[in-house]
């Protein structure tokens, strides 16, 4: 059932995409792809408006993508497995193929949850520019290696065309060690590498709820202070240089590409600043967890000044061989960036925190009542934890 679900969901894309015939910019890797289809989206808008569309929601996967380029917002879970959910979407693709309204650009966020993945959607998706965030130990149940989520990753510059563009984050040494040699044009961005969109002094701030950042971008010809009412170096600086790094290609000004970014809010769970009860601080990022992005978020929560720091952290799924060692070693940085951790979930026990739950639901009941005036609180785990029980008891 899923084999013919994705096959005719296929059939009809690609019916769309012959009729409109839009330049695609395709975002894959193993954290940031939606802050970074957000912030493209944001810049590339100011020079073409209504005709641009992004991936709405989590349409990543085999059958997400192809909903989202005939412009559906949102599809049964990765989980779903009755055909009834898929009705409307069945019943409506061959409608929205022939009269979906077209697009100059579409910006695609493509997963790889198991090998071939993003084989096959290109297979039908032939973008003119490639996004690679960042390679990570992410879903190495099925992947077994981080060298085979690499060479799956990859795939997506292998269909670039002699005019498309790769565009990578070098400060990742799994993009880094990508081949540059192919047809297609890099433009390469970066906090610590020298790149053609380098972000330099990055300073957060954290300030009554309210999350800001500032850096100076150093192109190759010009500098430019920027500010984004978001924080996180990974999360939001890194997505804000492929935007204007996009922004380029479309010869979009870097003061016009600030302007855009400047607008843009994190997404809901992605490092989300929340007032909560007892006048404490969350920083709700409970969105999904892997080794990067956890390691992200505490070197984050470490830079923050606070009567108390603490992380609530949900152990990190599909992990495979590799989970006794990676919860080990983000253990080890929870204890140099927290003053206090609380663990949630069966391999969370690996972070050897003085306070383990099995579930969300009892981490709930008993950090309510743990909670101090002038706390940060950091929350993070894989969506499979429901963290979210967690920030929904704190908050106002």
């Amino acid at each position: 059932m899923s084999k013919l679900l994705q096959a005719y969901l296929r059939f009809w894309a690609k019916r769309y995409l012959e009729r409109a015939n839009p330049e695609i910019i395709a975002i894959t890797g193993s954290v940031g792809k939606t802050s970074t289809k957000d912030a493209i989206f944001e810049v590339l808008k100011t020079k073409f408006g209504k005709d641009i569309r992004k991936t709405e929601g989590n349409l990543n996967n085999e059958t997400g993508v192809p909903a989202a380029i005939l412009d559906f917002k949102k599809a049964p879970s990765h989980e779903a497995t009755s055909p009834l959910g898929w009705l409307p979407i069945i019943l409506k693709a061959p409608f929205r193929s022939f009269l979906a309204e077209k697009k100059k650009i579409l910006i695609l966020e493509l997963a790889a949850d198991k090998p071939n993945d993003i084989k096959y959607l290109t297979s039908f998706i032939k973008p003119r520019i490639a996004v690679l965030t960042a390679i990570g130990p992410a879903h190495l149940a099925a992947f077994g290696t981080i060298e085979k989520v690499a060479e799956e990753k990859a795939n997506l510059l292998k269909v670039l065309p002699s005019d498309g563009y790769a565009v990578l984050n070098i400060d990742d040494p799994n993009v880094r060690k990508l081949s540059y040699g192919g047809r297609w044009q890099v433009l390469t961005y970066s906090i610590l590498e020298k790149s053609n969109f380098q972000a330099e002094d990055v300073k957060p701030k954290l300030f009554k709820f309210e999350a800001s950042t500032t850096f100076l971008l150093k192109t190759d010809k010009e500098e430019f202070l920027m500010r984004l009412k978001s924080f996180g170096r990974e999360s939001n600086v890194l997505p804000a240089l492929a935007a204007i790094a996009c922004g380029s290609i479309y010869s979009i000004s870097l003061k016009t590409c600030s302007q855009a970014l400047e607008k843009l809010t994190p997404g809901s769970h992605r490092m989300d600043i929340l007032k909560g009860k007892k006048n404490i601080t969350l920083i709700d990022d409970c969105y999904n967890a892997n080794p990067l992005s956890m390691k992200a978020a505490l070197n984050l929560l470490k830079d923050l000044k606070a009567k108390r720091k603490i992380a609530v952290l949900g152990e990190m799924a599909e992990l495979g061989k590799e989970s006794l060692n990676a919860h080990l070693e983000i253990g080890k940085i929870a204890k140099e960036s927290a003053d206090q951790i609380y663990a949630v979930g069966k391999w969370a026990k690996r972070y050897q925190s003085k306070k383990w739950f099995p579930t969300a639901e009892v981490a709930a009941r008993y950090i309510l009542n743990d909670i101090k005036p002038g706390d940060i609180i950091l929350i993070k785990g894989s969506r499979s934890v429901g963290l979210e029980e967690v920030v929904d008891s704190l908050k106002i």
